[in-house]
């Protein structure tokens, strides 16, 4: 009996710069590529809005990728850096009509290996790396740098696949790319130590954005369960479940006190 050929996942031999080339230039050309990108990016952008809208702000980003979460953010300058080139040169494409708010300077994007490069005199205030800290290879030295790039009083912002959630989320199988160059998933707890080991003082560690419609999770995020008594008890549910570390992002925030 016939059977369908094999579908060749060339995800599979690619190197680190070719496998992001091929995940920013297939998954991140548009502004609102799915919703839970959109939400990703919302949720990270408001945490970092709610430190940068005090005052004026120089923000660095890791793994910026094609520059999304850079046009959602308040700031006086930023630098988005990325290991992809191909995510480098969509960024600057789109700056190119983006018009930065009053006061602030034109963000500047540069394709760089976080590990190589090197650190500007002039520390940041917020520093942010949203779900690329498991991609990172030496995770403990990139975190003490992200802390070196800090003045005292600044910020980390960060974000990472809580894999608990993850693992329990059904997928379609149509369509097949490898999870790419993951050094370490983080468990919470893991990404916690690594924030404080680096000197930094945690001040919000929690989830974001509950899924999953497998195990447990099929039962918790039913939507009998989570519609039943109206869209107030379905709010309070989901903050509840983001509390209890269902969301399917771990979200940290952690303050620069000291040297």
């Amino acid at each position: 009996m016939p059977t369908q050929p094999a579908i060749i996942d060339r995800s599979r031999t690619m190197n680190e710069r070719e496998w992001w080339d091929l995940w920013n230039t297939s998954h991140r050309t548009k502004e609102n590529n799915d919703a839970v990108s959109s939400e990703l990016f919302s949720r990270a952008a408001n945490a970092v809005n709610a430190i940068t809208t005090a005052s004026p702000a120089r923000v660095l980003e890791i793994a910026c990728g094609t520059g999304t979460l850079s046009r959602m953010l308040k700031y006086s300058s930023y630098v988005g850096l990325d290991i992809s080139p191909a995510a480098i040169q969509v960024a600057k494409e789109k700056s190119a009509a983006y018009r930065p708010a009053e006061g602030a300077k034109h963000p500047y994007y540069e394709s760089a290996d976080f590990h190589e490069w090197s650190l500007p005199e002039e520390p940041f205030d917020v520093t942010i790396c949203i779900d690329a800290i498991s991609s990172i290879r030496d995770q403990a030295a990139a975190m003490r740098k992200m802390a070196n790039s800090l003045r005292i009083g600044g910020h980390l912002v960060m974000t990472t696949i809580n894999r608990f959630v993850y693992d329990r989320i059904r997928r379609s199988t149509a369509v097949r790319l490898e999870s790419g160059p993951v050094s370490k998933w983080l468990y919470r707890s893991e990404l916690n130590d690594l924030v404080e080991q680096a000197g930094l003082e945690i001040e919000i560690s929690t989830t974001i954005m509950p899924r999953g419609e497998l195990g447990i999770l099929r039962i918790i995020n039913s939507c009998k369960l989570n519609e039943s008594l109206g869209p107030r008890f379905a709010f309070a549910l989901r903050a509840l479940k983001e509390r209890a570390g269902l969301g399917q992002y771990s979200l940290i925030v952690a303050r620069k006190d000291h040297e």
